[in-house]
């Protein structure tokens, strides 16, 4: 073999080299100058017993003092402290449910994003429930029903299980949204399944079913009696475990391995 023939083969082998370290250098370097990436793990478990808890304590503060001021007027427990009230619009109880709803629009715009980025047809659905529960949360906020349901109230005459007038157009709206979006439940298998209807469930049981028994109290005893008291505590209760079990949904289809969510900041 020549000298010549010898060193043919060498000069690729040190061309690929030095191209395989211009490009890891080249990484480095846009590594080093590329923005951090700041990002932040929440365990969904420690998550939810936190929000949990956080209702349950509402509910409960809420609910002694209706039992206190009905049951033992004797011991001086007369006055509603209202910003304890499930039953107020201005209170504590109504900020939480706020921003319970806001969490699960944020959580489902990320998840019609990152959806969207396959397809546009099957982030609709996730985008529209983003929108939906954002009214909601601002509904919550600033009482729209309450408003929407003295001005129906002036103009008709409501009575039984529609004596609180919004009660009839949010029972239309629900069975048409459960309809429109039947075959986007059903897309879902086992647990995640479960867990949606469940939630729809739950939390319509509330906000339409027990808040019409309460319109049939009020309408006959007023809402100043404890049978009044107990079932808005109920409804408000039925509505706080819906929104946490639909959150739970969410959070589960955001998860990331070992039970925690992991937020990223670019």
């Amino acid at each position: 073999m020549s000298p010549t023939a010898a060193f043919i083969p060498a000069r690729p082998t040190r061309v690929a080299d030095e191209a395989a370290a211009v490009e890891s250098e080249t990484r480095k370097l846009a590594a080093e100058l590329a923005p951090p990436v700041r990002s932040v793990t929440i365990p969904v478990r420690g998550l939810m017993l936190l929000l949990s808890a956080a209702v349950v304590v509402a509910v409960l503060l809420s609910l002694v003092q209706d039992l206190l001021i009905f049951l033992a007027p004797e011991a001086g427990f007369t006055d509603r402290i209202y910003r304890l009230d499930l039953d107020t619009e201005a209170s504590l109880p109504t900020w939480l449910s706020s921003c319970l709803m806001l969490v699960c629009s944020l959580a489902l715009l990320a998840i019609g994003v990152a959806v969207k980025r396959e397809s546009l047809l099957k982030a609709l659905p996730w985008l529209l429930l983003a929108a939906a529960f954002l009214l909601l949360s601002l509904d919550e906020a600033i009482s729209l029903h309450e408003w929407l349901s003295a001005a129906i109230g002036a103009r008709v005459n409501n009575t039984g299980i529609f004596y609180f007038v919004w009660a009839a157009p949010a029972l239309v709206l629900c069975l048409a949204g459960l309809a429109c979006f039947l075959p986007f439940i059903l897309g879902f298998k086992g647990l995640d399944r479960a867990l949606l209807i469940g939630s729809a469930i739950v939390f319509l049981s509330g906000a339409v079913g027990v808040e019409m028994l309460g319109g049939m109290e009020a309408e006959v005893g007023g809402i100043e009696t404890l049978r009044y008291r107990l079932l808005s505590s109920l409804e408000e209760s039925l509505e706080f475990a819906g929104l946490l079990i639909f959150l739970l949904f969410l959070l589960r289809r955001l998860r990331a391995a070992h039970n925690r969510l992991t937020i990223r900041f670019e």
